[in-house]
């Protein structure tokens, strides 16, 4: 448990990267556990864009209010909320082992739901899953001793233009890069207290 507290409690966001690529071995497994993010539904309403391209990463620190750290980055990965999930929800109800009365009955529940939303209710629905995929990325690359930092404050009109998204399909929520940190050195945490954020009822 040890181990495993310490992939929580190191992480930190980097904006220095050493000149290094990161094997491809590494970015696949990192992907490869958010792939298995949790998600409401079991929806998972993402795809994950993976550059690491020196051309688009420059290119995207413009996107990104010019944020160098981004172009420095070894790769980026950039979560896009998809926004047609009331489309493929009974489809994926059928993957999974369940009766007929039991996918009708979660149809019945569900779909309405789904369905109800506009949107910019799909949009804040899908982006809030894309936070639990971030957060797989984040410590799965800690683990793997490779640094992140969350990029939020991007140009979203530009980035979606850039990558040729649909923008009734799908929208780009969250950017991270990633790399090979500069320094070895760990920045003390600043957080609440645990009573301060803690309650028990």
């Amino acid at each position: 448990m040890k181990k495993e507290l310490e992939i929580l409690s190191t992480r930190y966001s980097c904006r220095e990267f050493l000149d290094t690529k990161l094997s491809s071995e590494d970015l696949r497994q990192i992907l490869e556990i958010t792939r298995l993010s949790p998600s409401s539904l079991g929806l998972e309403p993402w795809k994950f864009i993976l550059t690491e391209d020196k051309v688009k990463l420059q290119e995207l620190a413009q996107i990104a209010n010019k944020q160098i750290h981004v172009a420095q980055a070894a790769a980026v990965i950039i979560i896009v909320s998809r926004l047609d999930f009331p489309q493929y929800f009974e489809s994926k109800l059928r993957k999974r082992k369940m009766s007929e009365a039991e996918l009708n009955m979660r149809l019945k529940t569900y779909q309405p739901f789904l369905e109800g939303m506009n949107e910019d209710q799909k949009l804040a629905y899908a982006r809030e899953q894309a936070h639990i995929a971030l957060a797989s990325i984040l410590y799965a690359a800690n683990a793997l001793d490779i640094g992140t930092c969350t990029i939020g404050g991007f140009d979203k009109k530009a980035l979606n233009d850039y990558l040729k998204l649909d923008t009734n399909k799908e929208q780009a929520s969250l950017m991270i890069a990633l790399g090979k940190k500069a320094s070895t050195q760990i920045p003390e945490k600043t957080r609440f207290d645990f009573d301060e954020v803690v309650r028990f009822l």
